[in-house]
C-alpha cells in the first residue's frame, strides 16, 4: 500500500490530494472492454472477510460504487453493513483510497486507461484512529 497511514485521517498531514483527477472524456471510450480491478480489504474489514485481496473485472465507466456493489454482492452481507449506512452512503470511518488517491465520492468513475486500477478499503476502529 503506496498511503502513509497519518494522511489515513489527516489528508493534509502528507500533502494527498482527495478524489482522482477524473480522465478527459475524449480519451476515455465508454463503449468499449472492461476495467481490471485489485481491491485490498484492511483494518477491521480485513478481519472480517476471508478475502483481502480480490480481483474484479467491471464494465468500463464504473464507479466506486459499482465497485461496492460487486463486493457487496461477493462477500455478503457484513462487508456491506461496514462500508455503507442504510442509504447507501459510506460510513466516515471508512476511507476509500484509488490509485494511491483518496476518494469520499461513491460516483467517482474508474479510469479505463490505467489497464489495472488498485482500490484500497480501510474500516476506522478507535485503535487506528477512528
Amino acid at each position: 500500500m503506496s498511503v502513509r497511514w497519518d494522511a489515513v485521517v489527516d489528508y493534509g498531514a502528507a500533502g494527498i490530494h482527495t478524489d482522482p483527477p477524473l480522465p478527459p472524456l475524449s480519451i476515455c471510450d465508454c463503449r468499449a472492454g472492461s476495467i481490471q480491478v485489485h481491491v485490498q480489504l484492511f483494518g477491521a474489514l480485513a478481519a472480517i472477510n476471508p478475502e483481502r485481496s480480490i480481483h474484479l473485472e467491471l464494465p468500463t465507466g464504473a464507479t466506486i460504487a459499482d465497485v461496492l456493489a460487486t463486493l457487496g454482492e461477493r462477500l455478503g452481507e457484513p462487508f456491506s453493513a461496514h462500508v455503507l449506512d442504510r442509504n447507501g452512503a459510506k460510513h466516515r470511518h471508512c476511507r476509500l483510497f484509488v490509485d494511491g488517491y483518496s476518494v469520499e465520492h461513491l460516483r467517482t468513475p474508474l479510469d479505463a486507461r490505467s489497464g489495472l486500477t488498485q482500490i484500497e478499503i480501510i474500516l476506522l476502529i478507535a485503535p487506528e484512529g477512528g
